[in-house]
């Protein structure tokens, strides 16, 4: 299997990548400068990421993991489909993007990645709210030394993990958040999937 990923580090593409890495499948790293201007030629919003495999193009992180977990079912990081933990997992899949990112991005939109002319000052706090709401409920949830699933770490766990790291500081007031974070940001999958801030791939 070909499979080439258009990536800019600090964006949703480190999802797939992290993914990528877990699966210990080969790859190719496209970077692009999209923060310098430049656009994703294979996106048709020239945006990240987008993956190629076998000459197809998939767009969106959530159905590049989603495909991705399920292509290689001996590496564990997606339950069977009669597995009774499949809906669970198909749940959290859908959770992060939908519940858990729209507050967590609205608040990086309008205190940092926005041109500060362009921030609304007043989506801040409401969008905080939000998100505080949200991360209450993943602590209960979390309130113990494994994963979303349990004792068996697995893609979701990837599209959560990347997810809590874009604002740190929301977690510390949640401690099982902080302790999940440091677990799976832990792994050497995650390690060599994100470079230091400085670093471009």
């Amino acid at each position: 299997m070909d499979i080439e990923l258009f990536y800019t580090p600090q964006t949703r593409a480190s999802r797939p990548r992290w993914l990528l890495e877990e699966l210990a499948v080969p790859y190719r790293l496209r970077p692009v400068d999209l923060f310098g201007g430049e656009r994703n030629p294979v996106h048709p919003l020239g945006s990240v990421p987008a993956i190629r495999i076998d000459g197809e193009t998939l767009i969106e992180s959530g159905a590049i993991c989603h495909w991705l977990a399920d292509r290689f079912p001996d590496k564990g990081l997606a339950p069977a489909m009669d597995d009774p933990r499949r809906a669970r997992y198909e749940q959290w899949m859908f959770f992060v993007p939908a519940t858990l990112e729209p507050p967590a991005f609205d608040i990086l939109l309008h205190t940092t990645i926005l041109p500060e002319k362009h921030r609304v000052e007043a989506i801040v706090p409401f969008a905080t709210k939000g998100h505080r709401r949200v991360l209450r409920m993943l602590a209960e949830e979390l309130d113990h030394d494994g994963y979303l699933l349990g004792e068996q770490f697995s893609c979701a766990d990837i599209m959560l993990g990347t997810t809590l790291t874009w604002l740190p500081e929301q977690l510390e007031d949640y401690p099982p958040l902080l302790a999940y974070t440091e677990r799976v940001t832990a792994r050497p999958a995650w390690q060599r999937a994100t470079p230091p801030i400085n670093e471009t791939a």
